[in-house]
């Protein structure tokens, strides 16, 4: 499968800009774009990719703030910068750090990386060298490619084993586990999954690898925001060495990495990792803006996350009633935002996706652990952070099954069923768990 840009959009971009009369108009089509995504994706979907999470008016606020406008090469500290006028850009960053470590109960943490990507390419950077060894999921087990060959692990040159997986159950399979590393003797086991239900058992890998000092790197993606509130497992607490994660996910801050990490040992190569290897001058708007998130997910986190669990056992449950196959019912479907569903008996995950999509109903396809083609999945993964923080509860999880069922089950006209969803998120546009509007009503 050959990957690249899709070159009919980009001819159909160069062809607008040619038609512009100036490049003021040629800027009207940048606004435009993004105004139709504001109405269409912002209020008139409802969005299910796990993903995604809107932000407070307040983050969104510092986005555009102008200390985005200033160089932050360096670490905090006037000595440590590579430019001068740098004291109050030192006061908020290390107000950043300082909340990040009272929301992960970490005695370290870093705010730098400008994506989760790049806080694990600054992880594996720190942990290991060329040509060691990692063991990481597989994407068809449940897996990331961000811990993979074609992601940060075969950037870095490291090689990268399989940690064995029991499709039945989603569970890692401890004993083979157990066998393959004692021999191997990997470097760095990494826990990164895009397809997150329930916890991984980090103690008990810990307790394998620390015989020859393998470290247990922890990729909470899609976990941060429920790990913060408590919600999740605390893999640092369980043994991990390192805990990256996406701040735009769960944690509901601004898109970014966050860090965290309790042995000293590792803060040299993890700043040095940082920069100057990986970054030179982080976003301090984006530095701001996640300083405001961590305060939110203090003061609400754990009701907003413990709402967002629930709800995703809900659509899960009400899927169920209309005939969706949702996956692990036996174990309580999920212990996160995520939950997954069957695509066969009606399409092809991909297939699937699209038909929601024209239903105004966002979601993406999955491959499961039983799938044999990457590129074929048979599941579809529905997240609930966005829905949550509108506002909605167990309610409106049963509304949004029936809709899911009418376009997938029942063939209903997905236009028709797209009418009725507009008009259900008029009610459905405030963010909650924030500072501005505290806890829904």
């Amino acid at each position: 499968m050959m990957i690249m840009h899709d070159t009919q959009c980009l001819q159909q971009a160069s062809t607008l800009l040619k038609q512009a009369q100036s490049h003021a108009a040629m800027a009207d089509l940048v606004r435009a774009a993004v105004s139709r995504n504001e109405q269409w994706r912002g209020q008139q979907c409802i969005n299910l990719v796990a993903a995604e999470s809107p932000t407070s008016p307040s983050v969104r606020a510092l986005l555009s703030s102008e200390v985005g406008t200033r160089a932050s090469g360096g670490h905090i500290g006037r000595d440590n910068r590579f430019f001068s006028g740098m004291k109050n850009i030192d006061e908020l960053e290390s107000l950043c750090v300082e909340l990040l470590k009272i929301a992960f109960r970490a005695e370290h943490a870093d705010h730098r990386l400008m994506g989760g990507m790049a806080a694990v390419l600054a992880a594996y950077t720190a942990l290991a060298r060329p040509e060691d060894s990692v063991m990481t999921v597989p994407v068809i087990r449940g897996g990331d490619t961000s811990n993979r060959t074609n992601g940060p692990p075969g950037v870095r040159g490291l090689k990268v084993w399989d940690i064995p997986y029991i499709h039945k159950t989603a569970d890692i399979d401890l004993t083979r586990f157990s066998e393959i590393a004692r021999v191997m003797k990997p470097k760095v086991i990494g826990l990164g999954m895009t397809l997150t239900l329930f916890p991984l058992p980090v103690a008990d890998i810990k307790g394998i690898v620390s015989p020859w000092d393998g470290k247990v790197y922890f990729d909470a993606a899609h976990q941060l925001g429920l790990i913060s509130a408590g919600l999740f497992q605390d893999p640092l607490a369980e043994g991990a060495d390192l805990m990256t994660g996406s701040s735009g996910k769960t944690f509901s801050g601004p898109q970014g990495g966050v860090i965290v990490w309790n042995d000293a040992r590792l803060t040299s190569p993890l700043h040095e990792a940082i920069f100057p290897t990986l970054t030179g001058s982080h976003q301090i708007n984006r530095v701001a803006a996640l300083a405001v998130a961590a305060t939110e997910m203090l003061e609400y986190g754990q009701a907003y996350m413990k709402q967002v669990v629930s709800n995703a056992q809900a659509l899960a449950l009400h899927l169920e009633h209309w005939g969706v196959n949702a996956f692990y019912r036996e174990q309580g479907y999920t212990r996160t935002h995520q939950i997954v569903i069957d695509s066969k008996p009606f399409a092809c995950g991909r297939e699937a996706v699209r038909r929601l999509e024209a239903a105004n109903i966002i979601a993406n396809e999955m491959p499961l652990p039983w799938d044999t083609d990457p590129y074929n999945e048979t599941g579809i993964r529905l997240g609930t952070v966005e829905v949550t923080r509108l506002g909605m509860k167990e309610r409106e999880m049963a509304w949004i099954a029936e809709q899911i069922a009418k376009v997938l089950l029942h063939q209903e006209d997905p236009m028709a069923v797209a009418n009725g969803v507009i008009d259900f998120m008029k009610n459905h546009r405030t963010v909650y768990y924030c500072h501005e509007q505290g806890l829904p009503r």
